[in-house]
């Protein structure tokens, strides 16, 4: 028998508390995560980056630290998911209606984690950002407390 996925089913699988994990993915799945990614623009990516940020920036680890607009941050949210929407609906049409037709719950979780890794490595592919991160603590570190690895 054909299991059929309801929009709020599929929805609640694309926002996944296990979104960043990789799925298990069949052949299928994976094809849809890689159109996911490669049809992304220039224009995609610099939002995908901003909404990457700002979403590592409201998460509990950074309260306190970091305060984020509300308005942005709902902008953001809702061009990203404009994004994929137009990804997987337009863009990969054609890779992902043989997998919404099968009811593959998993196709929607590999592209959903597919879209978070990918947004992640845009932000961390931004000029300065990988190097600023590095530089940050680098610069507070004491050598000599390393020379033991050195000298021994």
């Amino acid at each position: 028998m054909k299991k059929t996925i309801g929009i709020a089913g599929l929805l609640a699988m694309i926002a996944s508390p296990a979104l960043a994990q990789a799925p298990a993915v069949d052949e299928g799945s994976q094809k849809l995560a890689e159109c996911v990614t490669s049809k992304a623009t220039a224009e995609d990516k610099t939002v995908l980056s901003k909404w990457v940020a700002v979403e590592i920036a409201s998460s509990a680890p950074a309260a306190g630290v970091v305060t984020v607009d509300a308005e942005k941050k709902a902008a953001l949210d809702k061009d990203v998911a404009r994004i994929f929407t137009r990804l997987v609906v337009t863009d990969c049409y054609d890779v992902a209606k043989p997998l919404a037709k099968q009811g593959s719950a998993q196709m929607f979780r590999a592209a959903g984690a597919a879209f978070w890794r990918f947004a992640i490595r845009e932000l961390s592919a931004t000029p300065g950002v990988a190097s600023g991160i590095v530089r940050s603590y680098v610069s507070q570190i004491n050598q000599q407390d390393f020379i033991r690895l050195i000298q021994q």
